[in-house]
C-alpha cells in the first residue's frame, strides 16, 4: 500500500459518503471491495482532514461525511 494508494481509497469511500447517509463498516467494504486494512488506511485519511464522522453510540461504527473547518 502506498500514499497514492490510500488516497484513491479514500476518494472512493468519499464518493460513496457523499450521498450524505449514514454507512457501516460493513457495507463500506462490500461497496468498494477494499480489504480491511485498505480501507482503515482511507477512513483515517479521511478523518484526519475532517471529511468524515464516525459515530460510537451504537454497536457498530457508522461512518458520515464529516464538516470541513477552514481558518
Amino acid at each position: 500500500m502506498t500514499k497514492g494508494s490510500i488516497g484513491l481509497n479514500a476518494g472512493a469511500v468519499w464518493n460513496l459518503l457523499s450521498d450524505g447517509e449514514h454507512w457501516s463498516f460493513e457495507t463500506l467494504k462490500k461497496m468498494t471491495f477494499l480489504s480491511d486494512a485498505e480501507l482503515w488506511s482511507a477512513i483515517g485519511w479521511l478523518a484526519r482532514e475532517n471529511k468524515i464522522e464516525i459515530d460510537t453510540s451504537s454497536s457498530k461504527l457508522i461512518f458520515c461525511p464529516g464538516t470541513n473547518f477552514y481558518f
